[in-house]
């Protein structure tokens, strides 16, 4: 069932599974567990359809590079998968194989770990297939698209959700999962602990209600902030044995280095490809050097200004020329020094308010300029295309970067608890009993979105989290 806290809330609630957060992998926790017959208790902080009184909780200040935080969350049931656009896809291999940066380990888990977790996230997303490699899809049969063979570069697939707003696609199964207790507009403040577990929460209301929160196990999943600002808030500060809660906070950040002239009619864009909704991108091949960074290719209009002579050459073959746009989706360096603290400011539920400083350093983009370079010369030596120089050199500190709205890595997965804030399992490195779920477990990040991984993880964790209550 769904119950508006303010409307109903008892001194105490009790569930073998408390799960604090209604976003996507919140909503697939909890119904997996429930189904599982287990008890389940989740609570969102927002409406079922709107923040309700608590917009004004994600209030927050920036710092560092510009960074839109306050437009980029959602607090209503579904979390962000309400403006969510829908993209989806797999980390590759060597997202979860390379070493992200410094002495920061990546993940410790790989690609066999996430097998079924990602074909019941395509399931849990509505994604018409959980197919991405091009060979298996005949891509370049079906396709006309660049020869990439030979370059170290290689095409890979996004698909696309519906997109899946959480909230609103399984309100239904919220309200009568048997097991199931869902209470909105609940927010969970504090934790109780003892040296090694958590033995109950407390939640409150907007207008002042307060209950106890008792259950074996305490799942975290508010979102790539909201996680990290929570257990910053609490006293002693779960998981922070290496000073690592808040740290390394990532988004997916853009750049626009040219445009190209090719054969008119390439099929990158989504659409192009009946009965099959996806994107093709280019990428570089695994174990080639720099980041795992994917380059967009979008038709243009041609340009009026250039001779008819520009469009009789090599690149175009016999047919006539297109022109198109080049953009890229970079991954993100895991820097410690991007990282949510705290401010003085308390907001209407009593905690500290999150400050983010955004630290995306010029020689971020360095990486990234060397690999379009090393793209450029192998597609122009081709005499394939014809590339472009819009931007050459990083945009400066004080310049805005198109972001993805991707809040990851705050709170990150490690083998070692000098490394990181929770196991390969997701529970808090020194508590029996408390996990956190969502993108802020994240080590790295590649370029895919991260929606599919966050349920993929979810259902993986559920599976853990049903196996330990049988023990």
């Amino acid at each position: 069932m769904i119950t508006d806290a303010r409307e109903d809330l008892p001194p105490v609630l009790e569930a073998d599974i408390a799960i604090a957060g209604g976003g996507p992998a919140g909503i697939v926790l909890a119904l997996t567990l429930a189904e599982k017959g287990r008890k389940v208790l989740l609570i969102e902080g927002g409406g079922r359809q709107s923040p309700g009184d608590g917009a004004s909780v994600y209030d927050n200040t920036t710092s560092g590079r510009s960074y839109p935080l306050t437009g980029s969350r959602l607090r209503w049931l579904g979390g962000t998968t309400n403006h969510w656009g829908g993209w989806v896809r797999p980390f590759d291999e060597r997202d979860f194989s390379d070493q992200p940066a410094g002495e920061l380990p990546g993940w410790p888990i790989g690609t066999d770990e996430l097998a079924d977790g990602y074909h019941t996230a395509a399931e849990w997303c509505e994604v018409g297939s959980a197919e991405y490699e091009p060979a298996r899809i005949e891509l370049e049969q079906r396709a006309r698209l660049l020869e990439l063979d030979g370059t170290g570069f290689r095409h890979r697939v996004f698909r696309f959700s519906p997109p899946t707003r959480f909230g609103t696609r399984y309100e239904e199964a919220l309200a009568t999962a048997e097991n199931l207790d869902c209470r909105v507009n609940l927010n969970l403040v504090s934790l109780e602990q003892s040296d090694s577990r958590v033995r109950s929460a407390r939640a409150v209301t907007l207008d002042g209600n307060t209950c106890t929160v008792r259950a074996k196990q305490f799942v975290i999943a508010m979102g790539g902030v909201e996680n990290a600002r929570f257990l910053l808030n609490q006293d002693p500060v779960p998981g922070n044995q290496s000073d690592l809660v808040g740290r390394c906070f990532m988004d997916h950040f853009g750049f626009t280095p040219g445009a190209m002239l090719a054969a008119e009619g390439l099929q990158y864009e989504r659409g192009q490809l009946p009965d099959d909704d996806l994107m093709t991108v280019i990428a570089p091949e695994p174990g080639t050097a720099g980041p795992n960074s994917c380059l967009l290719v979008s038709a243009t209009a041609p340009d009026d200004m250039l001779p008819p002579a520009y469009w009789t050459n090599p690149v175009t073959g016999d047919r006539p020329g297109g022109q198109y746009a080049l953009s890229m989706i970079n991954a993100p360096t895991p820097h410690p020094e991007s990282r949510i603290t705290l401010t003085a400011e308390r907001d209407a539920l009593g905690l500290r308010r999150p400050h983010l400083h955004w630290h995306l350093p010029v020689d971020d983009f360095k990486p990234v300029i060397g690999l379009f370079e090393r793209w450029m010369e192998a597609i122009s030596g081709r005499q394939q295309a014809r590339v472009k120089w819009d931007r050459r050199d990083p945009p400066s500190d004080d310049d805005f970067v198109g972001v993805g709205f991707h809040h990851m890595g705050t709170t990150r997965m490690s083998a070692s608890p000098d490394f990181g804030v929770v196991d390969p399992d997701g529970r808090v490195w020194n508590r029996d009993n408390l996990y956190l779920a969502g993108s802020s477990v994240y080590p790295s990040a590649g370029f895919s979105n991260p929606t599919l991984t966050i349920v993929a993880l979810a259902a993986r964790m559920a599976d853990h989290l049903h196996r330990n209550l049988e023990g």
